[in-house]
């Protein structure tokens, strides 16, 4: 199911689309990246297993750069596929010239920003290799808010007015539009391609230091939902989530972070949230996440969850879980001490379930949630076409 035949996805649902035909992981770490310099920098590394084997391996699924996407589909009648990119920090560049061989991708329909961090727009400069003389594209579109405009326009002033540029002034030919985090919209319909509609997903992304929060945007295009950057999901941008077939969630760490979800709150949202999608993914990893055993915990996990529910184990409660459903799950799992322990455990061991029927036995289905990597290619089947919300 993946471009490099990896054996991990031969057991993935596929989700459905009527736009998707795939979506290509870019990036999955965080601004700083990974292998860590201070890991690096260690004898022997020290303890984190994830900086030693992006070191030693550094094709391999913990060699991290920063988070980013891209969405590649067409409409019933499109002449040619459009790719639409999702953030282009630090390391775009770099992770573009190996991936978008791989993947038969090479105009950008269009470029669009979660929010104004270093890791989510320090590669807009890059975007010269597309157009300077037009060797790949006139222009690329841009879609910001004005929030996110200003912090760019400070930091690359010759990217929005040429004429502040110096040298020969060979920089990127941008087309800038300003998006409303509350409202839908459309890219235009061009060269043979109908319009597409991009639905913000807004979440607070914390306050750092500031009296009001600071927002970051998702996104959902047709049945995949995005977003990257998350401390708390507002219950209306939950419901603009709703009928997704794959949710992707940020999950940086296993402790509580003032900025981003834990791996327990990632987890804990996908237990609530309804209805589940055909498959979860989670990104934005720090170092310290070692791919292989974090993904045999999560599985261990949502295997445990789902045999504690068969097991009669499931307790309704009046509070609220992170997915915006019901906290059932409390005599089963707690977040809280999960994130002080810095691990995934449950209170009590289960024994593994045959997933092939749990659907139709559990009443709180839980959907496999996958850790992604840089370059896994998660493809769609276009067979249904759900609809936006």
């Amino acid at each position: 199911m993946s471009v490099n035949g990896d054996s991990e996805q031969q057991d993935w649902p596929r989700p459905s689309s009527s736009w998707i035909d795939k979506v290509l992981f870019l990036g999955t770490g965080t601004s700083g990246q990974v292998p860590a310099i201070h890991c690096v920098t260690k004898p022997d590394f020290g303890d984190c297993a994830a900086c030693k084997d992006a070191t030693l391996n550094p094709t391999g699924k913990n060699r991290r750069g920063c988070t980013a996407a891209a969405v590649v589909g067409r409409s019933a009648g499109d002449k040619q596929e459009s790719t639409i990119l999702i953030d282009c920090g630090k390391t775009f560049y770099s992770n573009a010239v190996v991936h978008f061989p791989r993947n038969g991708i090479r105009e950008l329909r269009a470029v669009l920003l979660t929010h104004a961090h270093a890791d989510a727009i320090l590669g807009l400069d890059d975007l010269r290799a597309w157009t300077m003389g037009g060797v790949i594209q006139r222009h690329v579109p841009i879609y910001l808010t004005q929030e996110c405009m200003t912090v760019v326009e400070g930091m690359f002033p010759y990217l929005v007015d040429r004429s502040k540029s110096t040298g020969g002034g060979d920089v990127p030919t941008l087309q800038w539009n300003i998006i409303d985090k509350d409202k839908p919209f459309t890219i235009p319909a061009s060269q043979g391609r109908k319009e597409v509609h991009i639905q913000p997903l807004p979440v607070l992304h914390g306050y750092f230091g500031r009296s009001s929060p600071f927002w970051c945007l998702g996104f959902r295009i047709d049945s995949f939902s995005y977003i990257s950057d998350c401390h708390e999901i507002p219950a209306d941008t939950l419901q603009l989530i709703r009928g997704s077939q794959a949710i992707v969630m940020d999950a940086l760490k296993m402790d509580r972070h003032l900025s981003h979800f834990s791996f327990a709150q990632a987890l804990s949202f996908f237990a609530s949230f309804s209805p589940p999608p055909a498959l979860g993914l989670l990104t934005d990893f720090t170092h310290r996440i070692e791919h292989y055993a974090t993904q045999e915990q999560v599985d261990t996990w949502r295997d445990g969850m789902l045999a504690a529910q068969l097991a009669g184990k499931a307790k309704l409660s009046r509070s609220v879980g992170e997915g915006g459903g019901t906290k059932w799950w409390s005599d089963i799992w707690d977040e809280r001490d999960n994130e002080h322990q810095m691990t995934i455990r449950l209170r009590e061991k289960y024994d593994p379930i045959d997933d092939h029927n749990i659907s139709q036995t559990a009443s709180h289905y839980i959907p496999p949630i996958k850790l992604s990597w840089d370059g896994l290619v998660v493809p769609f089947d276009p067979r249904r076409s759900p609809s936006m919300p």
